[in-house]
């Protein structure tokens, strides 16, 4: 799994994945100061024995170094936090800390100072990619679970949702029901169809006819954007808010979807299932999301 085969933009899209499937809450890029890169911060909530939850705000920097990490690599950035009252920082990199940088890491967390310094090398990383291998797929990497199915367990799982909910007892079913269950199918058998040819996920680009009819595309261009996933989660979209969402293109890389309600947790967590199996990451807004090309 040569984790140096992505773009440092790549490496960042894959922790920015990664770390939303472990649980970071609210995850968005920022600006941090001496870089000018896009590397991520989010909330993460921890339970006590009480059952009480407790958030903990954490900064992730990206490192796609072939080289380790040196001290003054992360004092630099733990300013940064520091100022920004955050609970934890942690480093994701390619490669990892250097022996002076892990004596320094251990006698600032030594002295309970904030924030508390994480870090994931790049066998950490291969391991909870071996852990969520469709994420691995998607970047085009070989986990150690190409050949099996648990990749697909979630999206398996949601379709299945979608089809028990298909019965004549329940009468007529609805357009917009059929319509997600046809793009979604579709969307899982390709990928499926992907893995088996052994060269990973195979991203497709649209034509004429792969557009729904109640989408103006007049001012948007999904071409470079894969379309059985922009196809599932159009169809997604509409059946859970009733009506098509707003979308602005950003840039060509970048689209923005604008609704007229927050989307509750179920269906923040359905629209990560389908964003797993596409050449694109999601960023949640409070009434919007946005996709960009990975």
């Amino acid at each position: 799994m040569n984790i140096l085969n992505l773009s440092p933009e790549q490496f960042e899209n894959l922790t920015f994945d990664i770390v939303t499937a472990l649980g970071l809450r609210n995850a968005v890029w920022r600006t941090p100061g001496s870089d000018l890169g896009r590397d991520i911060e989010g909330e993460y909530f921890i339970s006590d024995l009480s059952g009480q939850y407790q958030r903990q705000k954490w900064y992730i920097e990206c490192k796609r170094y072939a080289a380790s990490v040196d001290w003054p690599t992360v004092w630099n950035k733990i300013a940064y936090a520091e100022n920004h009252n955050a609970d934890i920082l942690l480093f994701v990199t390619s490669s990892s800390l250097s022996p002076q940088a892990v004596d320094q890491v251990r006698l600032w967390n030594d002295s309970n100072k904030k924030p508390t310094i994480r870090f994931w090398g790049g066998v950490e990383l291969c391991a909870k990619l071996n852990l969520h291998s469709q994420i691995a797929k998607k970047y085009g990497l070989k986990s150690e679970t190409d050949s099996k199915l648990e990749a697909f367990f979630p999206s398996i799982d949601f379709l299945l949702r979608i089809t028990n909910s298909i019965s004549p007892e329940i009468g007529e079913v609805s357009q917009a029901k059929l319509l997600l269950l046809h793009a979604f199918s579709e969307l899982i058998t390709n990928r499926m169809l992907d893995v088996q040819s052994g060269y990973g996920f195979c991203f497709k680009e649209h034509t004429a006819n792969d557009y729904f009819d109640w989408v103006d595309t007049d001012n948007i261009s999904f071409l470079p954007f894969d379309k059985y996933s922009m196809r599932a989660l159009l169809a997604y979209l509409y059946f859970v808010l009733k009506k098509e969402p707003v979308i602005i293109q950003e840039s060509s890389k970048v689209i923005k979807f604008i609704f007229l309600r927050e989307l509750i947790e179920s269906e923040l967590s359905h629209i990560k299932v389908i964003s797993g199996l596409s050449n694109f990451i999601i960023t949640i807004e409070q009434r919007s999301i946005i996709l960009e090309l990975i």
